[in-house]
């Protein structure tokens, strides 16, 4: 079922299937298909769970650190509009970076057949 001419660098930024690369691995913003529309794969028991939270909130927390510091330093802003500005790019990145990293998990977990996941 695995097709070698699949890359994970593409499926995990397209949001694809790791079996086929067609279909979409994502139901609803974050939440994981049960299957694959396009190949039947089972996706849903595969979920990379709290995985991907960490290394979202990691990256994410660097860069908005140092975004907001480099801010302070430069434009000298005040707290409340460091309050607006931070608040919602904190919540895009993360929900961005969460797709991604999701998405690589669960390629990496089908590439290396982590709990029968080529079986099913």
């Amino acid at each position: 079922m695995l097709d070698k001419n699949i890359s994970l660098l593409r499926t995990t930024f397209r949001h694809k299937c790791p079996a086929c690369g067609e279909g979409d691995i994502y139901d609803k913003l974050l939440e994981v298909r049960a299957k694959c529309a396009h190949c039947g794969q089972r996706l849903k028991d595969h979920d990379a769970g709290d995985g991907p939270v960490f290394f979202a909130m990691f990256i994410a927390g660097i860069i908005i650190t140092a975004l907001a510091f480099l801010f302070e330093i430069y434009l000298m802003i005040p707290l409340w509009l460091h309050v607006i500005i931070w608040i919602p790019v904190t919540v895009g990145l993360c929900i961005f970076l969460l797709k991604i990293i999701k998405s690589w998990l669960i390629g990496l977990q089908y590439r290396h057949n982590v709990g029968g996941f080529k079986d099913k």
